[in-house]
């Protein structure tokens, strides 16, 4: 695939232009620039080694889709030569803010349902299976350990999240998915947020980005973090779409979260701390949709 800039040349010089944008997990620099044609475009650099590895693999996933055709992703503009900082369209106008209504649920799922669509693009490529992105092992084992789960409430209560857990309620989830499995069989974007959907009001399209997750997977994993997330916001999906509500998939997450919370470093970086609080509040979430499940 051809650039439409070369890094070197037309990014890299104004990148002293660039007027910062917060949002991610991943220890990142994001912008706008503006370059010398005076087009912006966004412009992610990846620091640290972790966050270099993702990035590269984000390069391959924009070079392919777009590519492809896949019309909900960002044109990719540019990169350098070590594929540790990109360039892509600047989607002015989008709003990536955790606020939901029928028009942009309908819009989100849109784009999920067109990229199975993409999947041969990627099948029998290592880098874009679901155990290179999330690991496949029971995290059970994990939050059973002695100590465990009042390591796991403590740090609820540091959180300022209010949810605690009994070993008794961790192995009712953990019996809801004896002989479950998850599918690997399905293109999903598998990290879809509020803040990785660029959202025009007008169209009532919007376009995704942050694709280092991309991989074959579960349609139920890849759609059901997004409605805990939209859950969150006060939205809540499910009763527009109560065919969609997958309890062992919830229970299955409450796991996975659990186990990123209880492992993760308390005092490592500000950054850290604000991803194990959303983990830890989408758990909270993610029970609370649990006990509704008998009215469902």
């Amino acid at each position: 695939m051809t650039m439409m800039f070369d890094w070197q040349r037309d990014i890299e010089p104004f990148l002293d232009t660039m007027q910062p944008v917060e949002g991610g997990y991943s220890l990142a620099e994001r912008g706008v620039v503006t370059i010398g044609s005076g087009l912006k475009v966004f412009v992610k650099i990846a620091e640290g080694e972790m966050t270099k590895k993702w990035l590269r693999k984000e390069i391959i996933a924009y070079q392919k889709l777009n590519s492809a055709g896949y019309p909900y992703i960002p044109t990719l503009l540019a990169y350098n030569e070590s594929h540790s900082a990109m360039a892509i369209e600047y989607l002015n106008g989008a709003s990536f803010e955790n606020i939901w209504d029928t028009d942009k649920l309908d819009a989100i799922l849109n784009t999920q349902k067109v990229l199975r669509d993409y999947k041969q693009v990627f099948i029998d490529d290592p880098n874009f299976t679901l155990e290179s992105v999330i690991g496949l092992d029971s995290k059970w084992g994990s939050i059973m350990k002695v100590g465990a789960i009042e390591k796991i409430n403590t740090k609820f209560a540091k959180l300022g999240v209010d949810a605690s857990f009994t070993r008794e309620q961790i192995r009712s989830y953990e019996a809801m998915l004896e002989g479950w499995k998850i599918a690997d069989d399905t293109l999903v974007h598998q990290d879809i947020r509020a803040d990785n959907f660029g959202y025009d009001p007008i169209t009532r399209q919007g376009k995704l980005v942050d694709w280092n997750w991309l991989c074959l997977g579960d349609v139920s994993l890849d759609r059901t973090p997004l409605f805990v997330n939209m859950y969150i916001s006060g939205f809540d999906p499910y009763v527009h779409h109560p065919e969609t509500y997958d309890a062992k998939m919830l229970a299955y997450l409450v796991s996975f979260w659990l186990d990123r919370v209880l492992n993760a470093d308390e005092d490592e970086n500000e950054l850290a701390f604000k991803r194990m609080k959303a983990q830890a509040t989408s758990v909270r979430a993610a029970v609370e949709l649990l006990d509704k499940s008998t009215t469902r």
